[in-house]
């Protein structure tokens, strides 16, 4: 092989004068084409992360987890938990195999735990499932506890998503803790009536929920099933017929779904705790809201009310209490949240 040598000015040895400045001509020309283009030679897109395994220390709950190769702490972060189905047909690994490269590009953190009430094919009787559905509630909450020590998380943008079996704990973690999982994505899920373990106060029927089922798909009885079990709740249910059996369905979809609750949907969140454990019927009261709540009115649901920003009232007695906000937002618009409290002689925080 010939190696072509080039003067100091970048010519080749005996190479013409006009083709000299026909070759200063062309370096120039793509010189100014890069510079014009706003984008310098020496921008590099990011390269793809590794997957992490991680092990939540309290739970023992094993999970894979997946940070953006470009995380920083100068911004918060949107936190995905996907819940995989039935083993084999579908693992954590497979759920993150799905949504790492996803994630890295959407700037995404994702977390797919390790779970045990995920059986399709032939679930355990309805008593052992609940109990393994609460097994799985425990280990998510976990996850997500730890994952947000470690990580600047956005608390308004954590998102509870599955494949067909993962419809169960979803269904569990997600309706059970709506003031952490601002939307549910089901996509073909199972589902089976006996197993909801989810009293009614802590239902919100301001949680987004999206339901995904193949037309020829033989879980779409069940899949119906939960749409029908939520809208009898009198939950807000979106849901899709989409062509297919059975099959898995990029997550582009249900990203695309949690980015229209965001933008379309404000995040109203009531927060109440307890201001000194000896006075158990003592409680502070608080909102979280985006955007940011400018007046509002509260109504314990003793017959007082209040309009400061983060009121402490006091129960005269034990009990259950219906909370309702009237909030404004900036930019005017008014909204009402509901909220069940039970104050008892030994109560902490929710």
């Amino acid at each position: 092989m010939k190696l072509k040598m080039l003067n100091r000015n970048g010519s080749r040895p005996n190479q013409k004068p006009h083709d000299i400045k026909r070759t200063v001509l062309r370096l120039s020309l793509v010189v100014l084409t890069l510079l014009s283009s706003g984008c310098p030679v020496t921008q590099s897109l990011p390269e793809q992360a590794a997957i992490q395994e991680r092990t939540e220390r309290r739970t023992e709950c094993s999970y894979q987890l997946y940070v953006p190769s470009i995380y920083d702490d100068g911004r918060t972060w949107p936190l995905v938990v996907a819940c995989h189905g039935t083993w084999p047909w579908d693992t954590a690994e497979y759920q993150m195999r799905e949504w790492a490269k996803f994630a890295e590009y959407e700037g995404i953190i994702v977390a797919a735990p390790r779970l045990v009430s995920t059986e399709g094919g032939m679930p355990p009787p309805p008593e052992k499932q609940r109990k393994l559905q609460r097994e799985d509630d425990t280990k998510i909450l976990a996850v997500v506890s730890e994952i947000k020590r470690k990580y600047k998380i956005a608390e308004e943008r954590v998102f509870l998503t599955g494949w067909s079996a993962g419809a169960f704990p979803i269904l569990h973690s997600g309706l059970n803790h709506p003031d952490i999982f601002r939307a549910l994505y089901v996509r073909q899920g199972n589902f089976d009536e006996r197993f909801m373990d989810v009293p009614d106060d802590r239902l919100d029927k301001w949680q987004q929920i999206k339901v995904v089922f193949g037309k020829t798909d033989m879980l779409r009885d069940q899949t119906r099933g939960i749409i029908k079990w939520l809208r009898n709740q009198g939950m807000f249910v979106t849901e899709e017929e989409v062509a297919g059996f059975h099959r898995r369905i990029d997550p582009n979809h249900a990203w695309r779904f949690f980015e229209k609750v965001v933008k379309e949907r404000p995040w109203i969140r009531i927060r109440t705790r307890t201001t000194d454990t000896s006075k158990p019927l003592t409680v502070r009261f608080a909102v979280d809201a985006i955007p940011k709540a400018t007046k509002q009115k509260w109504f314990f649901g003793d017959g007082e009310t209040s309009y400061e920003a983060s009121p402490v009232h006091t129960y005269q007695t034990p009990g259950q209490y219906e909370i309702r906000l009237n909030v404004a937002l900036e930019g005017d618009s008014k909204f009402s949240r509901t909220k069940i409290l039970r104050v008892i002689r030994k109560w902490g925080p929710e």
